[in-house]
Order: C-alpha cells, then sequence, then structure tokens
C-alpha cells in the first residue's frame, strides 16, 4: 500500500514550476496583480502631466487641475491593466501582434481608437467633480481625447518598455 502513495518531492517540484503557478485562485491572483500594478503606476504617472497641461489649456484653475488629476489617477491606476488587455485583444484581432509589414500602423491604429474610447466615458465626470465651468468643459472634452489619442501613440511603447523592464510580457512592443 506504501508504494501507491505520491512522492512529495515529486508533487512538491510540479506545483512549484511556473506553469502550475497560475493554476487556482492565488496563482492567477499574484500573476495578474504584477500587470496590474506596473500597468496601472505607468499608466497614472504618464498621463497626470500630459492632461494637466491640456486642462491648463482649457482653462482649468490650478485646484481644479489637482482634482482631475487626483482623480484621474485613481482611475487610471485601476483601469491601466484592464486597457492593456482591450488593446492587446484588439491588437490580435486585427493582426497587429502578427503582421510586420503593417503591424506599426495596425499598432498606432489600435492605441489612437483605445485612448479615445477609453478616455470619452470617465473624463466629462471628472471635469464635473473637479468643478470645470462648461466652457471649460466643452474645450477639455475636445483636446482632452484627442491629446489622449496621440499620446496613446507613445505611450503603449513606454508603457512595454516598464513591462519588460519589470520581467513582464509587453502587450505589443517586444
Amino acid at each position: 500500500m506504501m508504494s501507491e502513495e505520491p512522492n512529495l518531492e515529486e508533487r512538491l517540484s510540479e506545483n512549484s514550476s511556473p506553469a502550475a503557478s497560475n493554476h487556482g485562485l492565488l496563482g492567477k491572483i499574484s500573476y495578474h496583480s504584477k500587470y496590474f500594478v506596473v500597468d496601472g503606476i505607468v499608466y497614472a504617472a504618464f498621463y497626470a502631466p500630459i492632461m494637466a497641461v491640456t486642462e491648463r489649456a482649457s482653462g482649468l484653475e490650478w485646484n481644479e487641475i489637482e482634482t482631475t488629476r487626483t482623480i484621474g489617477a485613481v482611475t487610471g491606476f485601476a483601469s491601466a491593466y484592464a486597457i492593456s488587455l482591450l488593446t492587446k485583444w484588439w491588437g490580435k484581432s486585427i493582426g497587429a501582434n502578427t503582421n510586420a509589414k503593417n503591424g506599426t500602423k495596425k499598432k498606432r491604429i489600435v492605441d489612437t481608437a483605445v485612448g479615445i474610447i477609453t478616455t470619452m466615458p470617465s473624463y466629462a465626470p471628472i471635469l464635473y467633480v473637479a468643478g470645470a465651468s462648461a466652457k471649460e468643459m466643452m474645450l477639455a472634452l475636445v483636446l482632452g481625447p484627442v491629446t489622449a489619442a496621440a499620446a496613446g501613440l507613445v505611450y503603449r511603447p513606454v508603457a512595454d518598455w516598464w513591462r519588460k523592464k519589470c520581467g513582464l510580457e509587453p502587450v505589443f512592443y517586444k
């Protein structure tokens, strides 16, 4: 009967492999939390100064910008990994990850579209909560998504660089 028992050392070595670490709830949480934290920090740090300049150009006062950037940093940190997953999925669906000839063009299209799509739903409420006037909001709602889309062209290579620096798989730029 003793010979039928599994070898404890063998089972432990199987469960300590990188492939096995993603099995089970704790493994999945550990795997995804690394991406969540890196993407969140990079997103919040990258967009804060860019959007602050855009908001100042839109006429917002510094106290309003402080509020928008605080809320923006929290929402950006919380949503950055989901944005990366959307970018990766969309990129794969149009061949941006695999097509070497048109890959860069497709990556830029995806980055620009994701920048606009992910900015629009949250930006108006952030401006409203910060106390921006209707005129400031209108200008910021035009300049903000345009700026986010343009910055998205630079953001993804920067975010992927940080992912690689932290030992994580990049979305596009390997």
